[in-house]
């Protein structure tokens, strides 16, 4: 191995390590996002909280309901082919 290749080699190393360094550093701005004051805005009126809080409330349990939806179905559908008797021919 050539001296010139043994400093690239190290260089390269050394940019690595420098990059992955500054790519695992935090942002702060990412974990809690822009910060906006809400002196007469949506955040202020005590009516929209409540509304906007509901409509979440109404989200989460359609998405729940929607998920349990989609459980029975993978079952209904796994039940239904596991009742079927099948030649394992055509499936092969």
């Amino acid at each position: 191995m050539k001296l010139r290749n043994l400093f690239i080699l190290i260089a390269g190393f050394m940019i690595g390590y420098q990059l992955g360094k500054r790519a695992a550093a935090d942002d702060p701005n990412v974990v809690k996002g822009p910060q906006r004051q809400h002196s007469n805005g949506v955040g202020s009126n005590r009516a929209m909280r409540t509304v906007s809080a509901q409509a979440q409330r109404l989200a989460d349990r359609a998405t729940t309901k929607s998920l349990d939806a989609i459980k029975r179905t993978r079952t209904s559908i796994k039940d239904r082919l596991s009742n079927r008797e099948v030649d394992d021919a055509v499936w092969n």
